[in-house]
């Protein structure tokens, strides 16, 4: 946790995987050669993406980007509880998940900065253009998650305090940076990630943030600025990725940084430096330069729509959520989890119980059939839930409850459990290639190319028909019919995978479809909503008030 009550204490003590991690770093009050090897920086990054392997990064995501939404009815929705007040929108500013959603994104931010600030005392012993690239893709990575833990922030409470990245305990108060402050140094960290990284990560390497990430999530952040229908350059900039990520169109360095304008007063070879390219003093031989007209990484059929495997063998539609389908080729990022081997949990466990926990009949969140008839109709993506004493693909009984339904998306099957329950090796796909096409069909039609935007939609929906060989396509129409569709097919592809909240909010129209969704249900949840404050959450209380205010609260909390 990064809080200014953590922070006016003592710094965050730094600690990973039990299985990388083998020394204590406290803030950056460290041993001076603790950075100074590759390997000793892989270490601080390994603890960085720990931190998403965390109960409390995965227990915030489901609730923030899940429970509160139209998707799911949950089993703790009394207003007596945290849960229950958090999605019926009546909770105070010291809820206790809107706290725990807050400290645990700065925890990921914290470790990031360890390895961003103090990548520079790395000392190497060679000059080979190899030894500078590992030291520039662990860089990459770093600032890959950075922007990914930032994001989380941004979309759940808007602006938020840029930490800076050498902690300073005379500067521990950081006031809140504006909403487009924000999102401009996510969308930095992911721009250069862009050009540090390989396009896809395969094999043993296989769960690191590629240059693939980077663009798909830079995209969604893009997106997250835009509005519908407001003409907004956000979306012709999201379109520009897309046509890249998509299409294959050539992206020179310049202009995937916005060099020079986003880096006034500083020269092409500094940057080069600072992002551990290869000083042109020492190039040799054939070692290649970089120049502002250096071709970003091919993405390009790096990544594919079918429901092809690692080693591109067909899989079914399910199994891409499932041992079969990790790293497939429609997953870009997914949260690597493994068995820890002795069924511990919580932070010292690779493994998380998060999908056992949902799976089950003592689930935290649930749909019904209304639910479903509202996702999906008649679209064959609903075969791929789970009712009441129905059977799983590998023919399991699944007992869950009469009246609820699962998601498969949450099942494990059983050849891929672990030994123990409560240590699950499942990955959490995170981005997926689906999200590139169906974004870059919504900028398509944003910026007025209809016709383009059909055609990305329907390449998702021919995939999809290959399920049961069906020939349903979406049909052209005006931008709004045309938006409509989009949404649709999103709501559809990516029920279930915990970001329907976020959606439905920079959509413009989470008021809408939560007062629809409550007048469905007898307690109501939803109706409570209140358009232009809800869409973010409130600054924990505890941030407010040990700064004594200079890190501001949201306008009506």
């Amino acid at each position: 946790m990064i809080s200014v009550m953590a922070l006016s204490g003592a710094m965050i003590t730094l600690t990973g995987c039990n299985d990388f991690l083998d020394q204590e770093v406290l803030g950056n009050n460290t041993d001076e050669n603790f950075y100074d090897t590759k390997y000793k920086l892989q270490s601080a990054l390994n603890a960085t993406y720990d931190v998403l392997q965390t109960d409390a990064f995965q227990s915030a995501d489901w609730r923030f980007g899940e429970a509160t939404a139209d998707n799911v009815i949950g089993t703790d929705e009394g207003l007596a509880s945290d849960q229950g007040q958090l999605v019926h929108f009546r909770f105070t500013t010291s809820n206790r998940w809107i706290k725990e959603r807050w400290e645990i994104n700065y925890k990921g931010i914290h470790r990031a900065n360890q390895v961003i600030a103090n990548i520079d005392r790395c000392r190497l012993s060679t000059n080979d253009y190899a030894a500078y690239r590992e030291i520039r893709e662990i860089l990459g990575q770093a600032k890959f998650l950075r922007a990914l833990y930032y994001f989380n922030l941004v979309k759940t409470f808007g602006g938020v305090p840029i930490r800076p990245e050498v902690e300073e305990v005379s500067k521990l108060v950081v006031p809140r940076s504006s909403l487009a402050d924000t999102y401009a140094y996510i969308e930095k960290d992911l721009r250069e990630a862009i050009i540090m990284l390989p396009n896809r990560y395969t094999s043993a390497q296989s769960g690191k943030a590629s240059a693939g990430a980077a663009a798909a999530l830079l995209m969604k952040v893009l997106m997250y600025q835009a509005r519908p229908g407001d003409g907004s350059e956000k979306w012709q900039q999201l379109a520009e990725i897309g046509e890249y990520f998509v299409k294959g169109k050539s992206m020179q360095m310049k202009d995937m940084l916005c060099y020079p304008e986003r880096y006034k007063d500083t020269d092409w070879e500094s940057i080069r430096k600072r992002l551990w390219f290869k000083p042109q003093e020492l190039n040799v031989g054939t070692d290649p330069y970089e120049t502002p007209e250096t071709e970003c990484p091919v993405l390009l059929n790096a990544y594919s729509l079918r429901y092809l495997s690692a080693y591109n063998a067909p899989i079914t539609y399910d199994q891409q959520f499932y041992l079969d389908g990790e790293f497939c080729q429609g997953s870009i990022f997914e949260i690597v989890f493994k068995e820890s081997g002795d069924g511990t949990t919580d932070d010292v466990n690779e493994g998380s119980n998060i999908y056992s926990r949902l799976f089950s009949r003592d689930s935290d969140i649930f749909a019904d059939d209304q639910i479903i008839n509202n996702i999906y109709g008649s679209d064959i993506r609903r075969s791929f839930t789970i009712g009441h004493h129905q059977f799983t693909p590998d023919m399991e009984n699944t007992d869950i409850g009469a009246g609820r339904i699962l998601s498969l998306k949450w099942y494990t099957p059983i050849k891929d459990r672990p030994v123990y329950t409560d240590d699950n090796g499942k990955n959490r796909r995170i981005l997926r290639y689906a999200d590139v096409v169906l974004m870059y069909a919504e900028a398509l039609n944003e910026i007025g190319k209809g016709a383009e935007a059909l055609e990305q939609l329907n390449s998702n929906k021919s995939v999809v028909n290959q399920i049961n060989n069906s020939s349903t396509l979406y049909i052209g129409g005006g931008y709004g019919y045309l938006r409509d569709q989009i949404w649709k097919e999103r709501e559809i592809e990516f029920a279930f995978e915990w970001d329907r909240f976020f959606d439905i909010v920079r959509q413009g129209r989470a008021k809408q479809v939560l007062t629809t969704f409550a007048n469905l249900h007898s307690n109501k949840r939803g109706l409570y909503f209140r358009e232009g404050v809800n869409e973010v959450f409130p600054i924990p209380q505890t941030e407010v008030d040990l700064s004594n205010g200079v890190v501001t609260q949201n306008p009506g909390y």
